[in-house]
């Protein structure tokens, strides 16, 4: 059995926001404002070469931003850039500017990481469902002069906001010229660019195939695997380096099958190096122990192959308290995963960079920090359009948000958080969010088989505050974390380490209505479980 490599404890990606935010970018900045931010984490650097086949980066086979763009029109609406108008001309103005100075971003960004000693790898958007005019010049060639190539057939019509509708622009998979097209651009980063490997995003973004077609042809999909993997050993033979294949994939194995990713099969052939789990949009019913034990017992093993790393996601968009993100990393690391992944936290600054990086590495002390667990919420599967139509596809339904019955007053749901953290010496609370409840109505909690006392739980009709994201994260350096009023109610009870167990927690609910025969729901939309050592 061949031993694991050594693994980045985390591995920060970046989408680019250099190209959007500042104008006449330049080596030196690549530097300070890039580079230099993760310098000394012990993390690894991923780096987004583009979307929607229009890329970011000095490539001889796709179409670059900006190339072409005559006779387009830049106002028309597009998600990725409609938000900070009169960038496009910011990003094309940039990548010449860099292709011109140090023969493009890539090449720089490769060489700078080097000299930092900071493992670098392009990541490669393997689907892109925004919603983009066809007019606009992020919408892309490929797609614009193909529309035979997409999920949706030319002059097919679906229910609008279905998940079929939302998907119908991205890629389709089934046909060759889409696979050989995505086979060349994978290619050409590691064969022209000296990175440490590549990352295949399948998160960007989840569908591949029309929906009915997805699980038969997913056979396709592994073969495009094999063949940029060949390639990548025979590049790693050349150089006499080996660069890793990395995946990320959707937040369960039975999902992935489902939109044909065959990635039980992946890891258990050594397809991949290194999968990250999910897109952290339901990080807390995300099982990445399941994933674990898939490259703990795969045949790699007695091939002389390394083993199978595996990272969860974190997305800044779903969290940015610190609390959440060292739950996530405590559970995921005692269940064996080799390291935290961040999505979209390229904007926060250095300092934030070393902070997580330092409580990630040390397990002692990230066993000693006051956390929060939740239950995450299901992916809306009504209405919906573009990317978020690809992310529902992926992700499985979880146990929130749950209806609170009115006809059954005995009823309500029980519900499971799994701690990792030793509770014996612990404080915390219990927090449950509502979208309403009437002053009359009170809930019946119990945790872990003992009741919580409504008299001594703090009621609050006006909301409570949450870390989020800062707005246009992606357009300016450096951000932090904001306050945001969250509407609803929220209930919240005191607990010690009595009332908790390390593992799973089961927090049971009823309503008790103070007004009969009324109809109106009451809807538990969260559960937060708050750790203080």
């Amino acid at each position: 059995m061949a031993p694991k490599p050594k693994a980045p404890p985390i591995i920060f990606t970046d989408d680019g926001w250099i190209f959007t935010a500042e104008e006449n970018v330049s080596v030196a900045d690549l530097k300070e404002k890039i580079v230099d931010g993760y310098a000394g984490t012990g993390g690894a650097l991923w780096w987004s070469t583009g979307d929607h086949e229009v890329y970011q980066f000095e490539t001889e086979i796709g179409e670059k931003f900006g190339d072409g763009s005559s006779g387009l029109d830049a106002t028309a609406p597009s998600f990725v850039h409609s938000a900070t108008p009169g960038v496009e001309d910011r990003i094309a103005a940039n990548l010449q500017g860099l292709i011109a100075e140090c023969g493009g971003p890539l090449t720089g960004l490769a060489r700078l990481c080097q000299e930092a000693e900071i493992p670098f790898f392009p990541r490669v958007r393997m689907n892109s469902h925004y919603v983009i005019d066809p007019s606009h010049p992020g919408y892309g060639r490929f797609r614009r002069e193909q529309p035979h190539l997409l999920i949706g057939r030319p002059g097919e019509e679906f229910p609008e906001k279905s998940v079929e509708w939302g998907i119908r622009t991205g890629l389709d998979y089934a046909h060759a010229e889409v696979r050989e097209h995505m086979r060349r651009i994978a290619c050409e980063v590691f064969e022209r660019f000296d990175v440490d490997g590549i990352e295949l995003d399948f998160m960007r973004h989840s569908a591949f195939f029309r929906m009915a077609e997805a699980t038969a042809n997913s056979y396709l999909m592994t073969d495009l695997v094999q063949k940029i993997k060949a390639r990548l050993d025979e590049v790693s033979a050349q150089r006499g380096k080996t660069l890793q294949l990395a995946v990320r994939v959707p937040p369960t194995l039975a999902d992935s099958r489902r939109i044909g990713l065959d990635v039980d099969e992946w890891i258990e052939t050594g397809l991949v190096d290194i999968v990250v789990v999910g897109g952290g949009f339901i990080s807390f019913e995300t099982p990445v122990d399941e994933f674990v034990r898939a490259a703990a017992s795969t045949i790699r093993l007695s091939s002389g192959r390394s083993p199978c790393l595996i990272y969860g996601c974190i997305e800044a968009t779903r969290h940015s308290d610190r609390r959440f993100l060292r739950a996530l990393a405590l559970r995921w690391l005692t269940d064996g995963a080799d390291g935290i992944y961040l999505y979209n936290f390229y904007t926060m600054s250095p300092e934030w960079n070393r902070q997580t990086a330092a409580e990630f590495s040390d397990f002692a002390t990230l066993k000693k920090l006051d956390k929060c667990y939740e239950i995450s919420g299901t992916m809306s599967f009504s209405p919906t359009e573009g990317h978020s139509a690809a992310f529902r596809l992926a992700h499985p339904s979880t146990p929130l948000p749950a209806p609170l019955p009115t006809d059954s007053p005995s009823l309500g749901p029980t519900l499971r958080i799994r701690v990792a953290d030793e509770v014996a010496d612990v404080t915390g609370g219990l927090a449950l969010r509502l979208d309403h409840l009437p002053p009359e109505d009170r809930l019946e909690v119990e945790l872990n088989g003992r009741a919580l006392s409504w008299d001594q739980a703090q009621v609050s009709g006006d909301g409570w505050s949450r870390q989020q994201a800062a707005p246009l994260f992606w357009a300016s350096y450096p951000t932090r974390p904001v306050e945001q009023k969250m509407e609803g109610v929220s209930v919240e009870f005191a607990v010690d380490g009595s009332f908790l167990r390390q593992g799973t927690n089961e927090i049971a609910v009823r309503l008790v209505m103070g007004q009969k025969d009324r109809r109106e729901q009451v809807v538990l939309t969260g559960v937060e479980l708050a750790i203080s050592h």
